[in-house]
């Protein structure tokens, strides 16, 4: 009922890393929250792979990817399966090395090369998840038990000390265990599954970060301006004859401000007016830029001086 897509906050955090100094005080922390975030979604294109092996004969919808508000707060979830008799939240996790679990309290131990460090714990994140998705139910009147899974993407080394309240399978197996899950009893009819899983659909709200300057506090004089090359990544393109070119590789294209707009409002504005687009692009004509922006598939608010443009 929903497909997985890149997620907007990988989209921004990549833009950053391209238009901000390695030298930038911020840089190393963005960049391994980008390496941390590519490897998560990585792991739920995993998952995705095998939980399309689960096709039962009953009813059932199977959503990835989202995120629903709740008294004013987000709770995004990686994939939530409805079935006849209950809701399935799963929490996909990719996370290398050893892995050792613990239940009182709830310890997930990750050892990678002798270095040991306690992460979050994945069963606590489902346990606020299921808590507002309960909520959320019966405050539309539907009231379904409500379980969750945890996926591991990648076969780890796993020592699980004590039983735990979720499961935790790798993702190869969670095809195998749905199966094997007796339907207890028929709460949820074909229709009824159809309508939650539109439902969901329609309430989801993506989180938006944006712009990312404002958001992690960077200074907008910071960010490294230019259009840039999709063949050598170099900025500086070059607007001429009616196409970008490059002074370095000599690679040319007509569409190339689409990047840099995006970025522009990744990291720096929820809107761009004719100077602000000219400063960030290197176009020196105001005409000409007004013709790119207007093809560009963006919104016109306003007009002369105080024109401006939205997505």
């Amino acid at each position: 009922m929903k497909k997985r897509s890149e997620p907007l906050s990988l989209l921004g955090l990549q833009a950053l890393t391209d238009r901000l100094p390695t030298n930038h005080k911020q840089y190393a922390i963005i960049e391994e929250d980008l390496r941390r975030r590519k490897a998560g979604f990585s792991g739920e294109l995993n998952f995705d792979k095998h939980i399309n092996e689960f096709r039962p004969t009953y009813p059932f919808a199977l959503l990835h990817d989202i995120c629903l508000l709740q008294n004013g707060i987000y709770f995004q979830m990686d994939s939530v399966l409805i079935l006849p008799d209950k809701i399935l939240i799963f929490e996909i996790k990719n996370l290398g090395g050893k892995l050792t679990v613990k239940a009182n309290p709830t310890q997930f131990i990750q050892e990678i090369k002798g270095e040991r460090k306690i992460i979050q714990s994945p069963i606590t994140e489902l346990d606020r998840k299921m808590i507002f998705m309960d909520r959320w139910l019966k405050e539309r009147g539907i009231d379904i038990p409500i379980q969750g899974m945890i996926g591991l993407a990648y076969t780890n080394e796993l020592f699980i000390e004590e039983e735990t309240r979720v499961e935790i399978l790798f993702t190869h197996e969670i095809p195998i265990r749905l199966y094997n899950m007796e339907i207890t009893e028929e709460k949820l009819s074909r229709t009824k599954i159809n309508k939650i899983a539109r439902d969901f659909v329609d309430s989801h709200q993506e989180y938006n970060p944006f712009p990312l300057t404002k958001t992690l506090k960077i200074e907008k004089e910071n960010i490294i301006t230019g259009v840039y090359c999709p063949a050598c990544k170099r900025t500086g393109m070059k607007w001429n004859l009616m196409k970008w070119q490059c002074p370095g590789c000599s690679y040319s294209s007509v569409d190339c401000h689409l990047a840099l707009l995006d970025d522009w409002f990744y990291l720096m504005d929820s809107s761009i007016t004719n100077r602000q687009f000219r400063s960030f692009s290197g176009i020196q004509d105001p005409d000409v830029a007004k013709r790119i922006l207007k093809k560009s598939g963006l919104i016109m608010k306003g007009a002369h001086r105080t024109a401006f443009y939205i997505r």
